[in-house]
């Protein structure tokens, strides 16, 4: 039981063929203007960040060095429009979903559904097709709303209004977003997104029957030599849970632990979009911090994300109808995608996933939930990226290589 693992292998796509895709920022810019719509948000001219507001906000990708592309786009799919039946909103650095995925409170199953299964797996339509409404552009942000309406398997309605700001960062945010400066030779982009959920429905929200909270979801290129990095906070099992949990689509560290190590406290993930892996950390494991590296590329992106200092409720997006404990979630989930009918081939959509939860909370009437997401990127000398790893993750790039085999 586990969400589609390939979008062009398994919802049969039909129609426009893009042969070949775009490469360029400006080829991928005009992409969208022709088949959704195009924000670019630059600072300096040579680094950009493209956001859609007709396709769900998603903030689509990143230019920085000379990588051209740091998101992965889906063209076919955006080219054929919403016509897909399960998923839609897919593709973009950053993405607005909600969340839990599964469980008695799981928004993404049909009431009453009592199996969970890729046939019957939804992203619910509130937030899986239709435009979120821009209330502000400047040269470097967008703000866009939406109303929207999820149910969970128990049948229980939320109504909520989404706000969301995208926007660009640049290298004099960096002391005040990850504490350091921009070494010499290296290029940096930046982008986050602040999301607002507010209750406007006509009922305050009960744990009984189930809360919701903001899930957004990155989703970058995939290539043999990445390595997804997530360092988590040292302690005993019985006050901080487990380390890392990789039991969502089988166990990783046992079935294939080649593919999943622990170097310097920091799980360790391939990101080559080769097998279907997930792991998450909960709210007292996570640093609030997690990247990746693409030796290839000599690309370091960082991701930040809002976590409570005093423990909340998580949903829990384990594929199980009923759970023992729906509100012990993780706030940080990590995907690999693969393709089950190619075993260790690259799947058709090459890429892999670094998402992050906020609590979910039992909002009142007119109450909201607040949540922040910022991803970014650093390209430049190999060296200059490890001392950059050390300084963000605390972790050594050459011992990583090591441990993946590289």
């Amino acid at each position: 039981m586990r969400r589609p693992l390939s979008l062009l292998a398994t919802l049969a796509l039909a129609g426009c063929h893009i042969d070949p895709p775009p490469r360029t920022l400006e080829e991928i810019s005009g992409f969208l203007a022709a088949h959704a719509d195009c924000t670019v948000l630059s600072t300096n001219g040579t680094s950009s960040v493209l956001v859609s507001p007709r396709l769900q906000g998603r903030i689509l990708t990143a230019r920085v060095g000379d990588v051209a592309s740091t998101g992965y786009v889906p063209f076919q799919s955006i080219a054929e429009g919403e016509t897909h039946e399960h998923f839609n909103n897919f593709g973009g650095v950053d993405r607005f979903w909600i969340g839990p995925e599964a469980g008695q409170f799981g928004i993404y199953f049909p009431p009453g559904a009592r199996e969970l299964t890729r046939d019957n797996w939804q992203v619910p339509a509130a937030f899986d097709k239709g435009a979120l409404t821009p209330l502000a552009v400047t040269a470097g942000s967008v703000t866009m709303s939406r109303d929207m309406k999820v149910t969970n398997l128990e049948g229980v309605e939320f109504s909520v209004k989404v706000e969301r700001t995208t926007g660009i960062l640049d290298e004099g945010t960096l002391a005040t977003e990850l504490g350091v400066s921009l070494p010499e030779g290296v290029s940096y982009i930046g982008c986050y997104s602040d999301n607002k959920m507010t209750n406007n429905g006509d009922r305050d929200w009960d744990p009984a029957s189930g809360l919701i909270g903001i899930w957004i979801l990155g989703m970058f290129n995939a290539s043999d030599r990445c390595a997804v990095i997530a360092p988590f906070n040292v302690g005993e099992e019985s006050a901080l849970g487990p380390a890392f949990n990789d039991e969502y689509f089988g166990k990783v560290s046992e079935d294939t632990p080649d593919r999943l190590r622990v170097v310097d406290n920091a799980v360790i993930f391939r990101g080559d979009a080769r097998k279907v892996g997930k792991f998450g950390l909960n709210q007292r494991r996570t640093k609030g911090i997690a990247g990746s590296y693409d030796f290839g590329k000599s690309l370091l992106t960082i991701v930040r994300f809002s976590v409570p200092e005093t423990p909340e409720r998580y949903g829990n997006s384990t594929w199980q109808v009923e759970q023992a404990e729906p509100y012990s979630g993780d706030a940080l989930q990590v995907y690999n995608n693969g393709d089950d009918t190619q075993p260790g081939e690259i799947a058709a959509d090459a890429f892999y996933e670094i998402e992050s939860a906020s609590p979910v909370r039992p909002l009142r009437r007119g109450e909201a939930i607040e949540h922040r997401h910022a991803t970014h990127h650093f390209q430049g000398p190999p060296g200059e990226m490890a001392t950059l790893a050390k300084e963000l993750l605390n972790v050594d790039l050459a011992k990583v290589k090591t441990a993946m085999g590289w």
